[in-house]
């Protein structure tokens, strides 16, 4: 244990008032008692703990039961007698405190036993309400991230369901001997720039795939064209990122082109074509 403490830290971690509840290490209890002889002003710290306390427990004190009551007082007198310490049990001085619905007798020797073991309790209740609160704190802050880290488990899951399904997808047409693989070279614009197209005439079903084109300026997307009788019909906008995606199947359609429109597409070819690729 640090040997010298401020008085903040004093004060903040509770030393004072386990040393007035009785509560202290012997090591602690030095350390206050040295702090005490050479700091008379925790003295007046203490005592304030101490009439604090008090004051608490008088306040909600309430009459306990006789058999009780006649309990801790025999254990008290057989503690005391223990100690060789006299026990005065004339009710000879007794004093009488009338509080609102309750009415209280004690003597004055035992009054303060009372009040040590009232104070005792609600303290190791206060305490206890504390942990508790604590324990169930942890437990709520626990549980909740359990429930995000659950939640997030739940969305690897899914995202992993869907790039499993695209794969199978793809697999699927690819395998199937009615589809047909067209693959779009870059233009000058973009001679590294790459598409393909797998189409199925039969299942009426065309999907693209392995697209690798410049990113698209703000405002603007790409959009595929199918060339039919050498006229350009939408055959839908896309994603650059997307590993799979379903387009329009076109009938009759011989070749097809990529090029960059407005968001939003457009219903001829209005920008730059940027890949291109023949059946």
């Amino acid at each position: 244990m640090r040997k010298k403490l401020n008085e903040h830290e004093i004060v903040s971690s509770g030393l004072l008032e386990s040393y007035v509840l009785g509560i202290t290490s012997k090591e602690e209890s030095t350390l206050v008692e040295s702090l005490l002889t050479n700091q008379p002003e925790y003295q007046a710290q203490v005592e304030a703990i101490r009439d604090t306390l008090e004051a608490y427990a008088w306040q909600n004190a309430q009459e306990p039961p006789v058999s009780v009551r006649e309990k801790v007082l025999g254990s008290i007198q057989e503690l005391a007698a223990g100690q060789g310490v006299p026990v005065a049990e004339s009710p000879a001085s007794t004093l009488r405190i009338q509080r609102p619905g309750i009415s209280v007798t004690r003597s004055l020797v035992t009054s303060r036993n009372w009040v040590a073991a009232a104070v005792v309790i609600v303290v190791l209740s206060v305490v206890g309400n504390v942990f508790l609160f604590k324990r169930l704190k942890a437990s709520e802050e626990q549980l909740a991230s359990l429930e995000s880290q659950n939640t997030q488990l739940a969305n690897n899951l899914e995202a992993r369901k869907a790039s499993f399904e695209n794969a199978r997808q793809e697999i699927a047409v690819l395998q199937n001997p009615g589809t047909k693989l067209i693959k779009l070279k870059g233009e000058p614009i973009a001679p590294t720039a790459f598409a393909m197209l797998y189409s199925n005439d039969s299942k009426r079903e065309t999907y693209m795939a392995n697209v690798q084109l410049p990113a698209a300026p703000h405002g603007k997307q790409y959009q595929l064209w199918a060339i039919v009788d050498g006229k350009p019909v939408d055959a839908g906008l896309f994603d650059k990122n997307t590993s799979l995606q379903k387009v329009k199947s076109i009938d009759g359609a011989n070749a097809y082109a990529i090029s960059l429109e407005p968001e939003g597409g457009s219903g001829i070819p209005t920008g730059q074509v940027y890949v291109k690729g023949n059946l």
